[in-house]
């Protein structure tokens, strides 16, 4: 194992978002230790596969929480970087997951179709154009003058689908749990889009 990859796994990067307690205290509690395990493991994978992208182009990541749909990582100056730079770490998650979907494909043993079925959910959930999802993170650094039009459009949408999985999927809760979240998020990042962009000019300038 790499010098790099030794300090991430023996630093206190990882961080549980308080919304992860819900989920996993009832896969917990119902008896589903495999579907904890695998779900937990597999958000853990994700978020390493962006912890090691950002180490492979030399950047410092302070924090990084674990949330149920992925999660989220802090770099330092990761604003002031080229487009390149950022697209190999927000697409470094979605390509560990990816990895892991593979295998499952490859490899028989225990629990296989419920590891599958792990990976293809995150995936397709992360690379949906909405932040701030890794699809979304994708827009946002292709076309970062586009900032408030984006959450403006997650925020709208996370709500069309969290109200459409409640009515029409009462039994997918955790989906529309999660869709909740993130427009609470895009809600957030509505209400000071204007210090996030005054932050990211003098950032850049500096």
């Amino acid at each position: 194992m790499s010098t790099g990859l030794q300090q991430i796994m023996k630093s206190r990067l990882f961080r549980i978002h308080p919304i992860m307690i819900p989920f996993l205290l009832f896969f917990y509690l119902s008896g589903e230790i495999a579907v904890y395990a695998i779900v937990f493991g597999s958000l853990i994978i994700h978020e390493l596969g962006h912890l090691v992208a950002a180490k492979a182009v030399g950047g410092r990541v302070t924090s990084c929480t674990i949330l149920p749909y992925g999660g989220e990582i802090k770099i330092e100056q990761f604003g002031k970087w080229g487009k390149r730079e950022q697209l190999i770490v927000i697409l470094g998650g979605p390509f560990f997951t990816l990895v892991v979907l593979l295998v499952s494909k490859v490899v028989d043993f225990p629990q296989v179709e419920l590891l599958t079925y792990t990976q293809l959910v995150i995936l397709c959930l992360n690379l949906l154009p909405i932040y701030p999802l890794d699809g979304g993170r994708v827009i946002n650094s292709l076309f970062p003058n586009f900032y408030i039009e984006l959450i403006s459009f997650s925020l709208l949408i996370s709500l069309l689908i969290f109200y459409t999985s409640l009515y029409y999927f009462p039994k997918g809760l955790f989906v529309s749990l999660i869709f909740l979240f993130i427009a609470l998020q895009n809600l957030s990042f509505w209400r000071f889009r204007r210090y996030k962009l005054a932050f990211d000019r003098i950032t850049k300038n500096a």
